[in-house]
């Protein structure tokens, strides 16, 4: 009888501590983005180009955002080609720094940029045109630079896809390509481990042709899924509606000195395989 009684008095605290046990709650996961209009689209990016005083050629993408797209492109010809250039002279690329991060705050209502300290410099490569451009003397130096930032980091996390590439010349800003992104939800709870994204990449069967242009089949095999995996927000395309996902971002390792492999994304919460992309995957501007 003493023994019962300690026993119901063990499931009168266990049952009294159910409501203190936290659940995780996925209801607001993945973050999505809806697409504008493309007639509502015609008119932000109008006002965005009037904003910039007519000299930046680059467009907005789907979500508003100054993110590379071709939505815009008229004929799917980039309109940043048929520009014309400001040929001057840059001799200091590094009072051209500051004028980027000034011109993305700026725009921050399409950057999404709002801190420039955030801003963490990539690379700044100059661009070569002619000053002179007929005659004997015809030269070639820097007229543009091309200055990168790194990626957007959100909580910790890096964000894939997030990488802003700006465009000066002697007037100022001509191009912003990338975007980061506005605040989205980062589940405090994970279904599904490293390992377990890991594995679900074995026996995949991947077509060579594309990335060494060999005719081959490469078989995703355990050796190489070896590197630890890293968390990673990915902004994921789900039929034309952006979801904001985080992604276990495991490395596939190829054995060859020619190609080094690839970047996988699995979503924590729900396993979805979003992406395979190769290591040193370029953009198209």
């Amino acid at each position: 009888m003493r023994h019962l009684s300690i026993l119901s008095l063990l499931l009168i605290v266990i049952l009294s501590q159910c409501d203190s046990i936290e659940v995780a709650d996925f209801t607001d996961y993945p973050t999505s983005i809806e697409p504008y209009l493309i007639a509502d689209l015609v008119t932000l990016n109008t006002r965005y180009q009037q904003e910039n005083e007519g000299h930046i050629c680059s467009t907005l993408n789907e979500f508003g955002f100054s993110g590379f797209s071709r939505v815009l492109f008229i004929d799917d010809v980039n309109p940043c080609l048929d520009r014309t250039q400001v040929r001057v002279e840059l001799t200091r690329a590094d009072t051209l720094i500051p004028l980027a991060k000034k011109s993305l705050l700026m725009n921050s209502e399409y950057t999404l940029v709002t801190d420039t300290t955030a801003l963490i410099l990539d690379e700044v490569i100059p661009l070569y045109g002619c000053t002179i451009c007929e005659g004997p003397d015809i030269n070639s130096v820097p007229i543009e630079y091309k200055i990168s930032f790194k990626p957007q980091i959100f909580e910790g996390v890096k964000v894939n896809d997030s990488r802003i590439t700006v465009f000066v010349d002697s007037i100022g800003v001509n191009r912003i390509w990338g975007n980061w992104f506005p605040e989205f939800v980062n589940p405090d709870f994970i279904n599904i481990g490293y390992e377990e994204a890991q594995d679900m990449l074995l026996g995949w069967d991947i077509d060579m042709e594309p990335f060494t242009g060999g005719d081959t089949v490469f078989t995703v095999q355990e050796e190489h899924v070896q590197t630890l995996p890293e968390f990673e927000f990915y902004p994921y395309n789900n039929e034309g509606v952006l979801e904001l996902r985080k992604t276990w971002k495991v490395f596939i390792q190829f054995n060859d000195d020619t190609f080094e492999g690839w970047y996988a994304n699995i979503d924590v919460i729900d396993g979805l395989f979003l992406a395979i992309e190769p290591v040193n995957a370029e953009s198209e501007f």
